[in-house]
């Protein structure tokens, strides 16, 4: 079942991808071909303006399916409807118009610009793709240094004349050039000082409130999530086991999962004078996308792990209890009243 917004035509709309990367076999000719599972079976909606937040231990499969959903990778199977086209199945040739409509911020800001071309070659090149601001390119390179506070004269420096923060406002600049509806931004503060990270996530904000631009956030970051997304989809093992409103996911858990992740984020309650929360610890660790468990993916490391959990694997699907537009993974949903309690004093 998909992750709807509560209001609103979906502007994209992700249905049953999966990304599966097969493995060399030196095992002998006849030996049973493995594949990795990163991505198995995820579906959401994003509406125009909107923000979706994509959290997870590292390994989950966010970074896989963001770029997915931009073509940087080919799909498996399943759609990526733009505005209702299907670009999953899209040959290049037609492709390339969509590529002005979702593009992406990547982690690093170190790696993912040129060191040998200029910040004005790196974020004209997309213009000069797309075949746009024709004889006017240095004009909107600057026009997009000033955007994202930069100095618009340093258009002819080279990346390593910029800090951490800087570069990654490049990267924005860059993406911006072909005026995207849809920016995926994977991970694109967590290599930055805190204070900086603060500064880019404003600049962020800004073109979301400005532009009406919908972003797929991909952090681990819990805190900047809750700050920047109006919905929350939580990952495990390459497949979504909630998804719902930003205040539902924060305030009112219900996966065993998603509470244990809220249950490690630092805890400010003495501060506020509220009685520190309980740290859920899960047993062992994350099983290999290769061989993952049957039935629930996350039953391995479950408290509530039950027979049925083995043998059926549970939908993702809304409850009547968690709200309209919260859905979940688990056969055994329920409240974490302790969470609840914190996040409402």
């Amino acid at each position: 079942m998909s992750s709807t917004p509560a209001s609103g035509t979906p502007l994209l709309s992700v249905r049953d991808l999966k990304m599966h990367f097969p493995i060399k076999n030196t095992d002998g000719l006849f030996a049973r071909k493995q594949v990795v599972q990163a991505v198995d079976g995820v579906s959401f909606d994003l509406g125009k303006g909107q923000t979706l937040g994509l959290v997870g231990e590292s390994g989950c499969g966010k970074s896989t399916l963001g770029r997915a959903i931009t073509r940087l990778y080919q799909p498996t199977s399943g759609q990526v409807l733009f505005e209702g086209t299907d670009l999953a199945g899209l040959p290049e040739k037609r492709m390339r118009p969509f590529r002005r409509e979702l593009q992406m911020v990547f982690q690093d800001p170190y790696s993912s610009l040129n060191p040998r071309q200029t910040v004005g070659s790196i974020i004209s090149t997309p213009l000069q793709v797309h075949g746009l601001a024709k004889g006017k390119e240095i004009q909107r390179v600057q026009e997009l240094l000033e955007r994202v506070g930069l100095n618009p004269e340093h258009h002819n420096r080279y990346p390593n004349e910029f800090s951490g923060g800087q570069r990654q406002r490049i990267g924005i600049a860059r993406a911006l050039a072909v005026e995207p509806q849809v920016i995926v931004a994977d991970e694109p503060v967590s290599a930055l000082d805190v204070s900086i990270q603060a500064q880019v996530m404003n600049l962020m904000e800004e073109l979301r409130r400005d532009l009406g631009i919908a972003f797929v956030f991909i952090a681990h970051d819990l805190g900047v999530v809750r700050h920047f997304c109006d919905r929350v989809a939580v990952m495990y093992l390459g497949k979504m086991v909630e998804v719902g409103d930003r205040e539902q996911v924060y305030t009112a858990p219900q996966h065993p999962y998603t509470q244990a992740l809220l249950s490690a984020v630092p805890d400010l309650g003495a501060v506020r004078g509220v009685p520190p929360r309980e740290r859920i610890r899960l047993a062992g660790d994350v099983p290999s996308p290769i061989n993952p468990p049957s039935g629930c993916r996350f039953r391995t490391r479950c408290w509530k792990a039950q027979d049925i959990c083995a043998s059926q694997e549970p939908p993702l699907e809304s409850k009547a209890e968690a709200g309209a537009g919260h859905s979940i993974a688990c056969h055994f949903p329920e409240v974490k009243e302790s969470l609840v309690a914190e996040a409402s004093a």
